[in-house]
C-alpha cells in the first residue's frame, strides 16, 4: 500500500504582515484587498519569502541595506513583468500585479532565474531561481514567491492547463518509467525528482484542495519532501530538527520512491528537501554545492479552494 499523507494545517502563516496578505483560511475579502504590508530586504534575503496577495492589492518593498537593490519580478516560468530599483539606506518601491498567477521576485545581484537544464534528460528544463556564482552570498539565492489570487484564494490556472513541459504526460526519464495515472493528469497531478538532479519537477504546481499529489524520486539518492509553514527562516537558523518537529513531511527513497500527499487547506506551500537544503537567515541555502544543478532543492505548491465561490 502506497504511503499517503494529508496536510490539514494552514499552509503558510504570514506573521506580522497586514491585511493585503492572506492568512490562508477564512479571511475578510475587503480587508485582504487593502494595500498594506512591507517586504524588507537585508542583503541576504527578504523578511517575507512566501506571500499570498489578492489581485488589486499592492506589494511594498523597502531596502534598509547599505547597497542599492535591483529587483526583478517574473512569472514562475521566467517572463519578466517588472523591474524595481531601491536606493540604499531606506529606498522603497511598490508593485501592483494585474493578473492572477505565481510570481518570483529576486535580487539580480545574488540570483538569476530561468530554465535550468537537467543533465541527461534530453535537454529538459525546470524553471527555478538559482544563486549567481559570483554573488557575495553564493550559494544562497535571494528570492521570494508571490501567489496572486482572487479574493477567495483561487483564480490561478491549475497545473493541468500548463502543458507538457510543466506537467508532462509521462516521466521525464525519457518515457522509461511511465505510470498509468500519469496519462490522467487532470485528476492526479504529480511532482518528481528527475534522475541526476537536485530539483523537483515541476517547480510550481497548482491544485485544488483535497487533490492527491503523487511524488516520485527517480534519482539515485534519497530526497525529502517537507511542506513549510512560514516563517521558517527566523525560527530555524539551519537546524534540521525544527523541520522534523514542525512539518509533516516524508523521505522519498531513491530509484522510484513514491508517496501521495493531499493538502486539505488552501494556501501557498513552500516545499524543501531538508537533506540537501536548509534555512539560512531569510532564504534557503544548499548543504553543498552541486555544479550545474539548482543550488536549493525546493518547490512551490499552491492549493486553491476545492470549489470556487465566485
Amino acid at each position: 500500500m502506497k504511503p499517503r499523507i494529508s496536510i490539514r494545517k494552514t499552509g503558510v502563516i504570514l506573521a506580522g504582515i497586514c491585511a493585503a496578505f492572506l492568512t490562508l483560511g477564512a479571511f475578510d475579502a475587503a480587508q485582504a484587498a487593502t494595500d498594506a504590508g512591507i517586504i524588507r530586504f537585508d542583503r541576504t534575503g527578504f523578511n517575507h519569502m512566501n506571500t499570498q496577495l489578492v489581485r488589486g492589492s499592492t506589494l511594498h518593498f523597502s531596502n534598509p541595506s547599505a547597497r542599492p537593490l535591483h529587483l526583478a519580478i517574473v512569472t514562475w516560468r521566467g517572463r519578466k513583468v517588472d523591474t524595481l530599483t531601491l536606493a540604499a539606506h531606506g529606498g522603497t518601491a511598490a508593485w501592483k500585479p494585474v493578473k492572477n498567477g505565481v510570481y518570483v521576485f529576486y535580487d539580480t545581484r545574488n540570483t538569476s532565474y530561468g530554465d535550468v537544464p537537467i543533465a541527461g534528460e534530453d535537454s529538459e528544463k525546470v524553471y527555478q531561481p538559482v544563486a549567481r556564482k559570483h554573488s557575495p552570498d553564493f550559494p544562497a539565492p535571494v528570492y521570494g514567491i508571490v501567489a496572486v489570487t482572487a479574493a477567495d484564494g483561487g483564480g490561478i490556472p491549475l497545473s493541468r492547463s500548463y502543458g507538457p513541459m510543466e506537467v508532462p504526460g509521462k516521466s521525464s526519464l525519457t518515457g522509461k518509467h511511465e505510470h498509468p495515472f500519469m496519462h490522467n493528469t487532470k485528476d492526479m497531478p504529480w511532482i518528481e525528482v528527475p534522475g541526476g538532479t537536485m530539483t523537483f519537477k515541476p517547480w510550481v504546481l497548482v491544485v485544488r484542495a483535497g487533490t492527491p499529489i503523487h511524488v516520485f524520486d527517480y534519482d539515485m539518492m534519497d530526497h525529502a519532501f517537507f511542506p513549510g509553514h512560514y516563517p521558517v527562516m527566523y525560527l530555524d537558523h539551519g537546524k534540521v530538527s525544527y523541520y522534523h518537529h514542525t512539518f509533516p513531511g516524508f523521505i522519498l527513497q531513491s530509484n522510484g520512491g513514491h508517496h501521495v500527499i493531499t493538502f486539505d487547506k488552501p494556501g501557498l506551500y513552500h516545499i524543501l528537501c531538508i537533506i540537501h537544503s536548509y534555512a539560512w537567515k531569510h532564504t534557503y541555502k544548499s548543504h553543498r554545492f552541486y555544479g550545474g544543478f539548482p543550488y536549493v532543492m525546493d518547490a512551490v505548491v499552491v492549493v486553491e479552494p476545492a470549489k470556487r465561490t465566485g
